[in-house]
């Protein structure tokens, strides 16, 4: 696979189940604010803290795909009433990160604040408005992108990544974005809010913009002496979706051609035999 222009597509995919980790660090940080909220920003500044690394919808998509077999179990449990998905599943699932963000670990606030009660939240925000045509010019784009839909029959990645796609689309806004999004956006930090008070726990409120001076101060760190990250802005966001589709088709093409090659020069063979034994 050639390489990618963009660093967060130059990762090693790891083939791992997720159910055989465990927990190796305690949960300090959850970012529950909705995607495209400035996310990925929060998550590059967790890290520049000393976090370590902050689970992200890309950590599945990019680096550990079979995570998101495991995501569609908690959304199984929660949203259609199969199975449980408890403290022990969480552990399992984000055991090895001391943060999280974006989707879809944002659709399980309350789960998340109930398994880690001493983390710290964080409620990235935006205007509705901006925020809902950032949302239908990104994330929905990829939910319709026709590639997306034919890989996942060809491209094992694809095939575990789309369908967490379209599962969290339905849940969080019963696949109707431009009538449900601005709705579900508020009904979900109105959620996050009240039990964040019934539990006397703090909420940070960080907007678009608000650098290092709120997120540094609710955390108790010093403020880094270099400018706050800027990720994933709009610009990028479609060519970073057009580049990792290209490469899992050329990568299911090449698994293609390479299974197919046997059979191939072993057809060929039968021709030479019977074209020159004439």
């Amino acid at each position: 696979m050639s390489p990618s222009q963009f660093i967060d597509l130059q990762v090693a995919v790891i083939d791992e189940d997720p159910h055989l980790r465990h927990r190796t660090v305690p949960m300090k940080v959850l970012v529950l604010g909705y995607p495209r909220t400035g996310t990925s920003s929060v998550q590059k500044a967790l890290e520049e803290l000393g976090y370590g690394k902050c689970y992200h919808m890309r950590t599945a998509m990019n680096q550990y795909p079979r995570d998101c077999a495991m995501w569609l179990e908690a959304f199984e449990a929660k949203y259609d009433g199969s199975g449980s998905f408890e403290k022990k599943q969480w552990d399992q699932l984000l055991g090895n990160y001391s943060s999280v963000c974006d989707l879809p670990a944002i659709a399980f606030g309350p789960e998340l604040m109930e398994a880690y009660p001493d983390a710290k939240i964080v409620l990235t925000h935006r205007d509705p408005n901006s925020w809902h045509k950032s949302c239908a010019n990104t994330l929905l784009q990829a939910r319709n992108f026709w590639l997306h839909a034919v890989l996942q029959h060809f491209d094992w990645i694809t095939g575990l990544v789309h369908p967490l796609r379209i599962k969290y689309w339905q849940c969080l806004f019963g696949d109707d974005f431009e009538t449900n999004g601005k709705e579900a956006m508020r009904t979900h930090y109105e959620e996050i809010r009240k039990i964040a008070r019934t539990t006397g726990r703090q909420v940070l409120e960080l907007g678009l913009g608000d650098g290092w001076q709120p997120l540094c101060a609710f955390l108790e760190v010093e403020v880094p002496g270099h400018a706050y990250p800027r990720e994933n802005e709009g610009g990028n966001w479609i060519l970073k979706m057009h580049e990792r589709a290209r490469m899992r088709a050329r990568a299911a093409a090449s698994k293609f051609l390479l299974a197919a090659a046997p059979y191939a020069v072993f057809g060929l063979g039968i021709w030479w035999g019977r074209a020159f034994s004439d």
